[in-house]
């Protein structure tokens, strides 16, 4: 124990002083009187003899209790109290899933974290997930509240980032803020490692099977009636084997097919006519000990109603899209058009631009010069030909640009983030870009009406641009686990597949709980859209590889700083000071309500 400011213990020698007071002091006494006039001879008593033997009371010691705890509050003492911090980083990433003869990776984990944690009531544990990414679970706790932490600790669906959990090693080590920190997983740690560094490593090598990617799109294209799936399939074992991957549709069997793989191969599984549905899933066999990715999610926009709003000054242009399977449309005039009422997943704007960016992909058919939205220049001039187009490319897909007749074409000067996709001889004739989320596409030639095989080059040019807008053949390999993606439009919650409801905003990002499966994402009118998660990391499904992680142990050279702590006692002094103030105005006020008896 010891004193941060001893010198104000000089401050005891008030004591005397206040057993001065009480010698000085009135001494009471209770007198009884016949009448009034005896109390005005009482007071003249007590000008007697103020000096004498000190008769202390009960007062006293409380008032020299609160002089001596204000002395020792200025004093600021304090005890010296050990303290150890110790850091847990704990591997809770998809690959704890896999199941061995002793038991699950995690299980294993948690019994050697159990057992490797130290013991002591100056331990405090602070507790480290590293999956979806690093974040601490529990800061300076008890060993106690960190076992119990660390025996209810779940294996995520997301795969881990080994930079990431690098970084953290690192940062934790160079911080000093450790005595010990303890890290525990199926990564290895590259050696040497510093003194107060303990890896705890878990699972041993095994044979896995895969699948990566599933991605259901339009067979032919948008608005088909039959769709096609790609499935990649990946075989990480030591020797050749065929493997099944079966389809289902609204957990229906709906396909079958078989793939051989020899050791280590990734290979891909096409389905290339599937019937319509909600959600498909595609399932691995053999079985083997990893379960998560043997199966493997889709949707497709496709396989329900795409809501298309079709705002023009002419609505019978869009007479023609109502046609195509899978697509419901709406018209409404530009003056009635407004970003915060029209929600849909594709909008065309014929003859008009809005005034502030759509919340949803759109298309802009001849519009308007002078918009201040997208800034879109005309050329002077007339287009008469189509000089060049992008090629390959989604927009331009089998479209005959030579059987293309123009009408009324207009050009475009270049644009900031739009990039020409077709060229005519005066400038771009079909721009595209994606900006803030959304993707943009503005044609200076008008596609509608939509006439299907009576203008089958204008048709085909048509259904590629509303099938890139709307997802349709997309080169994205869909959505994974742990990481973020963007709310859609109109969206203002989200299931997960576990089951919990997150409210959600527009255009904010969203990881959910992590796990992998089908996501009901849910409109203001209640309207429900599909979204399909899935592990696809065939870094994470590679069980017979790990490679050892590479942390930058920069201060493990530095001295070990001391861990020691000093516990003020300040407040609890201050505490017990101002409990006896109040027992002190307790006594008082009761010695004031016995006051003088006057017998009459």
């Amino acid at each position: 124990m010891g004193f941060l400011d001893p010198g104000a213990l000089i401050f005891f020698a008030l004591i005397p002083l206040l057993a001065l007071a009480y010698l000085v002091k009135e001494r009471p006494r209770t007198v009884t009187v016949s009448s009034v006039i005896g109390f005005y001879a009482l007071r003249g008593l007590r000008s007697e003899r103020p000096w004498g033997w000190p008769r202390f009371d009960w007062l006293f010691l409380i008032e020299l209790l609160i002089l001596s705890l204000a002395v020792l509050a200025m004093a600021s003492p304090y005890l010296i109290r050990k303290h150890t911090p110790v850091a847990v980083v704990m591997d809770n990433s998809a690959v704890m899933q896999v199941r061995e003869p002793a038991g699950t990776r995690l299980q294993q984990e948690r019994e050697r974290l159990l057992a490797a944690l130290p013991a002591g009531n100056d331990v405090a544990v602070s507790l480290f997930f590293t999956a979806p990414a690093p974040h601490p679970a529990a800061t300076a706790v008890t060993v106690a509240q960190a076992r119990t932490a660390i025996e209810q600790a779940a294996a995520t669906d997301a795969p881990d980032d080994g930079a990431a959990v690098a970084r953290l090693l690192s940062g934790l080590n160079a911080s000093r803020r450790f005595a010990q920190i303890l890290y525990a997983g199926v990564r290895p740690l590259g050696a040497p490692l510093p003194a107060d560094v303990r890896t705890l490593t878990v699972g041993a090598p095994a044979p896995n099977f895969a699948l990566g990617s599933f991605i259901v799109s339009g067979g032919q294209g948008f608005g088909a009636q039959r769709l096609q799936a790609q499935v990649s399939v990946a075989n990480f074992s030591p020797a050749e084997r065929n493997l099944q991957v079966e389809l289902f549709g609204d957990d229906k069997p709906i396909a079958h097919a078989s793939v051989h793989l020899v050791s280590r191969e990734v290979g891909s599984v096409t389905f290339p006519a599937l019937e319509r549905a909600a959600v498909y899933r595609a399932q691995l066999s053999p079985a083997d000990a990893f379960a998560l990715d043997n199966v493997a999610y889709a949707t497709s926009a496709a396989g329900e109603s795409l809501h298309l709003l079709f705002v023009s000054p002419t609505p019978a242009d869009a007479q023609g899209l109502a046609g195509l399977p899978g697509i419901s449309v709406q018209t409404v005039a530009p003056q009635d058009y407004s970003p915060a009422n029209s929600k849909a997943d594709l909008i065309v704007f014929e003859y008009a631009v809005p005034k502030e960016l759509p919340g949803a992909n759109a298309l802009l058919v001849m519009p308007p010069p002078g918009d201040p939205v997208f800034d879109l220049r005309d050329v002077g001039g007339a287009t008469t030909q189509i000089t060049s187009w992008r090629t390959p490319d989604p927009l331009t897909d089998g479209v005959n640009f030579r059987l293309l007749a123009l009408r009324q074409a207009q050009s475009f000067a270049p644009h900031t983030w739009l990039a020409p996709v077709v060229t005519s001889n005066l400038g771009g004739l079909i721009l595209a870009g994606s900006h803030e989320g959304h993707r943009y596409v503005a044609m200076g030639i008008n596609p509608f009406p939509y006439l299907g095989s009576r203008n089958l080059p204008m048709s085909i040019l048509t259904l590629n641009i509303l099938g890139y807008l709307s997802g349709f053949g997309a080169v994205e390999q869909g959505y994974r686990t742990g990481r973020p993606w963007v709310v859609p439009a109109g969206i203002t919650s989200i299931t997960a597949p576990g089951g919990a409801t997150f409210t959600v905003k527009p255009g904010a990002l969203f990881s959910g709980d992590g796990r992998q499966g089908i996501y009901r994402l849910t409109g203001a009118g209640g309207a429900v859209r599909l979204r399909a998660v899935n592990l696809d990391d065939f870094t994470a499904s590679d069980l017979e590889e790990e490679p050892p992680l590479k942390v930058d142990w920069t201060a493990s050279g530095a001295p070990v700083p001391d861990f020691s702590e000093h516990v003020t006692l300040t407040s609890w002094l201050l505490a017990a000071l101002l409990a006896l103030a109040a027992c002190e105005a307790l006594v008082i006020y009761r010695r004031r309500r016995g006051g003088l008896q006057l017998a009459s």
